[in-house]
């Protein structure tokens, strides 16, 4: 579990303490690894400690393809049914992003060669991996009621009200195929070079580009006018939205009565609760839904219960323009990461909705057996012998039956790891210029029009008939 701690400090980019964390917690045994990695990588990388991020980031790729090889030959199913318990393997869209980042490592460094590398590594991941997992999820078939476990036929279950909640089922446009920064990484940096320009299509890259952001404009991108250069600006700002858990309480069951030769024994009140990932965190809503009832008791209800708010990252920014000679030029909105989590959301939200019932009924049916033996034998002393000792025996079994049966559900959790330091979306613009040096400043204003960072370039060479990019960053 992320510290909260840790992402309030992440919110403020106040990194140090963050990065104290993350390192200290890669001491340890860490099933999280990769994500925390990442996350260090991204904070290494807005500060433009390039070398620092380059190296993390390196290492991560190459843990993050080893568990996506391993999903690859199992069906994607150990990549796709990710529980807490198993080790993180990443969300798809940030099996790309990974290499976008790098790939503005190695040219931040003044390597563009080896940011072309990242950009092919990019694209046999969009065409073999991206491509497979959305085949596979496509064709995957996914039951249309969730199951209930058998033993829990005697509380006559409103199954009808229990499907009501199961989260809708992904959709072709839930699938995350390509990235829209990533296609634009992939002509600029084709742009720069005729070596690179040749190992790739940049005209299918601008189709694509076109087809992810119709807005775009992508002639510009992909072509210059003769005796000209030009000079990109990619900004990105804010933080990724971050994904929280939707709680679903069943109850409350009134308690069993179980009959005894002289009386009954009585287990208490109980509820049940289902969970899975939703986005944008949820937040505590009441809705009561009558369930049914139970033969001898009052109807018991469906309430949306105490969900795990996970703080969503403000984005401030609301605009941002590039001023070069004088001239303002709005960047236009490249891609919202927000939509790739999402997506991943939706793909999965169903199945761990539908595994999150299975074991929850089980786990709690199974402690509302012991519970009920116990209480018998209690019940049984009590009536044989009722003292002082056999009365405060059958309250301590009482209590903690219903204290074991309570913490059941505290035991599901969903799974909503995901990397927190990427941005949370991307803009781009650029000029076409004649050769020479510039100076501009990136400027960022707040929803309301206020100036709230800017970042100044001093001597950026734009050269004949090439492309020469600029990154600016502002989490706020």
């Amino acid at each position: 579990m992320t510290s909260p701690q840790y992402l309030s400090y992440l919110d403020s980019e106040n990194y140090a303490p963050c990065i104290s964390y993350l390192e200290a917690k890669n001491k340890k045994n860490n099933s999280d690894r990769i994500r925390d990695n990442f996350d260090l990588a991204m904070m290494k990388h807005f500060q433009k400690d390039y070398d620092s991020s380059l190296e993390i980031l390196n290492e991560t790729d190459l843990l993050m393809d080893d568990a996506v090889t391993e999903s690859v030959t199992k069906g994607f199913a150990a990549f796709f049914m990710n529980e807490n318990a198993t080790e993180y393997a990443g969300n798809p869209y940030e099996y790309v992003y990974i290499n976008i980042f790098n790939a503005l490592n190695y040219y931040n460094k003044g390597d563009v060669e080896e940011a072309a590398v990242e950009i092919r590594r990019l694209n046999d991941k969009q065409r073999k991996f991206l491509n497979e997992y959305g085949e596979w999820l496509s064709n995957e078939v996914d039951d249309e009621n969730p199951e209930i476990p058998a033993s829990y036929k005697i509380l006559n279950l409103n199954e009808l009200a229990i499907t009501k909640s199961l989260p809708k089922k992904p959709t072709e446009n839930d699938i995350f195929r390509d990235s829209a920064t990533a296609r634009y990484l992939s002509i600029v940096f084709g742009m720069m070079d005729d070596s690179v320009n040749n190992s790739w299509n940049v005209s299918a890259d601008a189709k694509t580009l076109h087809a992810l952001n119709e807005s775009f404009d992508v002639n510009s991108e992909a072509s210059i006018t003769d005796g000209m250069g030009r000079l990109d600006v990619l900004a990105f700002s804010g933080l990724i939205g971050r994904r929280g858990e939707r709680r679903i309480r069943l109850g409350p069951f009134p308690g069993l009565q179980f009959p005894l030769e002289k009386g009954f024994v009585f287990i208490p009140p109980f509820d049940i609760e289902f969970v899975y990932p939703e986005f944008p965190a949820p937040q505590n809503t009441l809705e009561p839904v009558v369930m049914g009832t139970i033969g001898w008791g009052p109807a018991f209800t469906l309430y949306p219960g105490k969900n795990e708010i996970i703080k969503m990252p403000s984005n401030s920014v609301g605009k941002i323009q590039v001023v070069l000679d004088g001239e303002k030029k709005d960047c236009v909105l490249l891609e919202d990461f927000n939509y790739a989590v999402q997506q991943d959301v939706n793909t999965k939200a169903r199945k761990a909705y539908n595994r999150s019932i299975g074991r929850s009924l089980s786990k709690k049916m199974t402690s509302l057996v012991g519970a009920t033996a116990g209480m018998l034998a209690a019940e049984n002393a009590l009536r044989k012998n009722e003292n002082l000792l056999t009365i405060a025996a059958y309250a301590t079994t009482y209590l903690g039956a219903a204290k074991a049966i309570d913490q059941i559900d505290r035991t599901e959790t969903a799974d909503i790891r995901q990397v927190y330091a990427l941005p949370a979306q991307s803009y781009a613009t650029g000029f076409e210029l004649e050769p020479g040096k510039y100076s501009f400043k990136v400027q960022y204003f707040s929803k309301n029009g206020t100036l709230i960072h800017e970042e100044h370039f001093k001597d950026i060479e734009v050269k004949k008939g090439k492309t020469v990019l600029v990154e600016s960053s502002c989490q706020k």
